[in-house]
């Protein structure tokens, strides 16, 4: 019965594997590699005596386990004394739930399971991402910095709905991204997946909702005069905002954000270029390495006029402009808005540094040329 299955004909798969250069495998075996470092380091997280054993575990894993044990998601609140509602969007909660639900296993310990694969995730979502936009050695490339990233390596590793974010938004982007018809706009199956993409964005965590809408909102307007790109980004933007706002109406009646305590009292720490007592050091959370590989990668992507690179810029600026807000006298989260600003630089680290070695390359070939004999 696997004759019919083609992926499984030995002999295709022998011709391919033959048929792959060394660049191709060279390619793979540093994917492999990284993929290896990647994840070896988060499954630390099962080393924890409660799995895992920071971030607001706790806070998620009650409302998992009376779900659970109830059968059906509470509208209240139980810490910091409950009876107040539910503000938490139910996303990542959810998925814990059903996954435990689904193997028996206790919501902390899937928690910790979780987190491990959902770092995979974010892994093959970077990726994806990179090689759609430029090809498979800016994607390696990327994985390189992703790799060595330290606030990524924070935030996959905490059992937090923010680890969901980091997943589900830059694979909106990823749907956007792949759907290059050309001429009118066409509702097809790629923009069907954006816009499930961004509603289940919308309820994963509130500031990667605000992630998605600014970058959305940018690329649009980027895209004023081309009515398809702008439509591309226009109907996930509507489909976000109008699930989050559904859901906000039904756990806290009311469509004013103002009253959540992370807004009403201005959670979250500021960031600067260094770190101190009160704020988050920049150069200390996205490391050195990646930032003048960045600015290569996107002096790369204009000179090259890469198709739909404003998707990235407006990925870059919307970001930045969330993670400063403090400047703007909002005060909100700062340090977690960092965290997507840093992904967006992982990716355009990753254009910069394949950008390097195309040129790298170039200039050892044109050196063999004229001395053959070397």
């Amino acid at each position: 019965m696997f004759k019919s299955i083609k992926w499984l004909d030995k002999a295709k798969i022998r011709d391919r594997l033959t048929s792959l250069d060394a660049g191709t495998v060279l390619r793979y075996v540093v994917i492999v590699t990284l993929f290896i470092l990647f994840v070896s380091y988060r499954l630390n997280v099962l080393g924890g005596y409660v799995i895992p054993t920071y971030g607001n575990t706790m806070y998620h894993v009650g409302i998992e386990r009376l779900t659970l044990e109830s059968g059906h998601y509470p509208t209240q609140e139980l810490s910091y004394n409950g009876g107040f509602p539910n503000f938490y969007v139910p996303a990542y909660r959810l998925l814990i739930v059903s996954q435990s639900a689904f193997s028996g296993i206790d919501p902390m310990v899937m928690s910790g399971l979780m987190t491990i694969a959902l770092a995979m995730a974010v892994f093959g979502v970077i990726y994806t991402f990179s090689k759609q936009l430029v090809g498979a050695s800016a994607a390696v490339c990327a994985l390189f910095f992703l790799t060595l990233s330290p606030d990524i390596t924070i935030f996959t590793i905490r059992a937090l709905p923010e680890l969901l974010g980091l997943v589900m938004f830059p694979l909106t982007l990823f749907f956007i991204l792949k759907n290059r018809t050309e001429g009118p706009f066409q509702f097809n199956g790629y923009v069907a997946l954006s816009v499930i993409a961004a509603a289940v964005t919308a309820l994963t965590h509130q500031i990667t909702l605000l992630v998605l809408a600014l970058v959305l909102a940018v690329y649009a307007l980027t895209q004023i005069k081309n009515r398809s790109e702008f439509l591309k980004a226009i109907f996930p933007l509507v489909a976000a905002i109008a699930v989050y706002g559904l859901w906000q109406v039904y756990s806290l009646h009311t469509l004013s954000i103002l009253g959540i305590a992370q807004v009403k009292y201005h959670e979250g720490t500021p960031v600067d270029f260094f770190a101190s007592a009160f704020r988050v050091g920049f150069f200390d959370q996205a490391g050195l390495l990646v930032l003048p590989f960045t600015a290569i990668g996107l002096v790369w992507l204009e000179r090259n006029k890469v198709d739909k690179r404003f998707l990235l810029y407006s990925w870059i600026i919307a970001s930045l402009l969330l993670t400063k807000n403090d400047l703007l006298g909002i005060d909100i989260f700062m340090d977690r808005f960092l965290t997507f600003f840093i992904e967006s630089l992982v990716v355009a680290g990753g254009i910069g540094a394949f950008a390097v070695l195309q040129f790298l390359d170039a200039r050892v070939g044109r050196a063999i040329e004229r001395h053959p004999e070397t």
